[in-house]
């Protein structure tokens, strides 16, 4: 009754859907409901269920029955909210799957990758039209926030050297997380994808591009690592994201060059010296 395509093969996702839909359905509060999240699942992937009431105050008494709610779809082995007041997170027991009740008033916000959602319940057809509606939309790039970002990422190399060379190594290894995270902001942004960080890097990133961002991972932490997983980032940003700074004219030019000069710099002093 409440099939969703990338769960066909996994058995208890598809259980726990067919009967939060039933549990929600029966609930006059609700008008509407899809679930959404990645397009493609595996045993270890959430339930992201988004739940839709007409008025603020269905919402918030949803939101006040939330536990209720969860525990007539399964067994909880744990829960909480996320991004309070708007994510209800649970853990079930039994199928040992994550289910998140989003909680949401009508109409729905238009996004767009919205188009990608499996509507489960929607009789008076809001959810159907907000599909329709983020078809005609696409990812605007925020210019302004994308040049901050990239002169940041060129400051920030004086800090992470620092970490390096104090001998700092989880601080520099925080650093270089930081990094990765840049990466796949900046992939995320040009390839007009919502931002998820690490969220499926294998699935984001051609061959190429993956091969150099695991030259950023390492087995031990050591300062010859760090400056290592840090050249990689600068490879990385090199070959395959300064092109497309540039093309926008928000690439620092003269700051990048002095900053990686500088890292050069006390690079090779460090190496010498051990």
């Amino acid at each position: 009754m409440f099939q969703v395509e990338k769960f066909r093969n996994l058995p208890k996702h598809q259980s726990l859907i067919e009967r939060a839909a039933k549990v929600l359905t029966e609930d006059s509060r609700v008008k509407a409901i899809y679930i959404g999240g990645s397009q493609s699942a595996d045993d270890f992937s959430d339930i992201d269920i988004s739940i839709y009431s007409e008025t603020e105050e269905d919402r918030d008494s949803l939101r006040e029955d939330r536990l209720k709610i969860a525990q007539k779809v399964g067994k909880l082995k744990a829960e909480s909210m996320s991004l309070f007041p708007t994510v209800y997170v649970t853990f079930y027991d039994e199928e040992e799957v994550k289910v998140d009740y989003c909680f949401n008033t009508l109409p729905p916000n238009l996004r767009p990758d919205k188009i990608n959602v499996t509507i489960l319940y929607d009789p008076e057809g809001h959810l159907e039209k907000m599909v329709e509606d983020c078809r005609k939309l696409q990812w605007e790039l925020d210019i302004d926030d994308l040049a901050h970002k990239i002169k940041h990422f060129q400051m920030g190399i004086s800090y992470t050297v620092s970490k390096f060379l104090r001998g700092e190594l989880w601080d520099g290894l925080d650093c270089i997380d930081f990094y990765r995270k840049y990466l796949i902001e900046f992939e995320d942004a040009f390839a007009q994808r919502k931002n998820e960080n690490y969220r499926r890097v294998e699935q984001k990133l051609d061959s190429e591009r993956l091969k150099v961002f695991n030259k950023t991972l390492f087995s031990e932490l050591t300062s010859e690592n760090l400056f290592k997983a840090m050249d990689a980032i600068l490879e990385y940003m090199d070959r395959f994201l300064k092109e497309k700074y540039q093309k926008l004219g928000i690439f620092p030019e003269e700051d990048a060059t002095r900053m990686r000069e500088y890292y050069e710099r006390k690079k090779k002093e460090y190496l010498e010296k051990n």
